[in-house]
């Protein structure tokens, strides 16, 4: 046995390096010299059953046959996989996906309502809050971008969602209202002030959508790539094939008798 082995069953050995690396994988939870020995076992038992499996299956050549069968469909698929990505997936245009989504518009119900605006949360007694009143009322861009600096340095709890539709029951959950009575609210006045509890709250809706409406492309726009790649990879496929087939026909790769 070498140095750097801790077994070896003839001229398989078991390496420390590999020991190693194994327990340093399952995080140190376990006795060193205890993972150790029970390693080394799985490892020379696993080992040994290999060995007489070799011994008492006659033949292999199903086993080879079903392997290579394997190892043909792996590359297989990881060649269709490129194709898709270099040739069908950049094919998909803007225009594709618009019309799509419009012909498809059953599929992309909304099973929520979502929202895009912001929320701050702050102390009742903070000196800032007659100015971010000021400031969530106007909503100007140098309004948002100061309310979000002060909110950072702060440490006060918000989140500007302006560009970027949010789960509307999420939002709710960081306030003490019910999701009606925060819906009711924003539907009156886009922009919401109340207190609870000894904070005061601070809530705009740049927009809402609501539960069975739809949702808009800019949410689902890779969704509907992905549809339409999987509608066209199996013609694709196809083509790509009949193709190959055609050019080695001509250039007498493809012999027919």
């Amino acid at each position: 046995m070498g140095d750097s082995a801790l077994a070896s069953i003839g001229d398989k050995h078991l390496y420390k390096d590999e020991v190693a690396l194994a327990y340093a994988r399952q995080g140190h939870l376990t006795d060193s010299v205890e993972f150790v020995s029970n390693y080394i076992e799985r490892w020379a038992s696993e080992t040994l059953f290999y060995e007489k499996a070799k011994e008492n299956v006659a033949s292999t050549a199903e086993i080879d046959r079903m392997v290579e069968n394997y190892r043909m469909g792996l590359l297989l698929k990881a060649y269709q996989d490129g194709l898709i990505t270099q040739q069908l997936a950049p094919a998909i245009t803007d225009k594709d996906v618009k019309a799509f989504y419009e012909k498809e518009k059953g599929l992309f119900e909304l099973e929520e309502s979502y929202i895009k605006g912001f929320y701050i949360k702050l102390p009742q007694d903070a000196p800032y809050v007659s100015s971010v009143r000021n400031r969530c009322i106007r909503k100007k861009t140098e309004d948002l971008d100061h309310l979000e600096k002060l909110c950072v340095e702060k440490g006060y709890a918000h989140q500007f969602f302006i560009d970027e539709w949010v789960l509307f029951n999420e939002l709710v959950r960081r306030t003490p209202l019910t999701a009606q009575q925060l819906m009711t609210r924003l539907q009156k006045n886009k922009t919401i002030e109340f207190r609870d509890k000894g904070y005061t709250y601070f809530i705009s809706a740049f927009s809402i959508m609501g539960k069975g409406g739809q949702k808009p492309l800019e949410m689902v726009s890779d969704e509907v790539k992905e549809l339409l790649l999987n509608s066209r990879k199996a013609e694709f496929i196809k083509t790509v094939k009949r193709s190959m087939y055609e050019k080695a026909l001509e250039e007498g790769r493809v012999v027919l008798h």
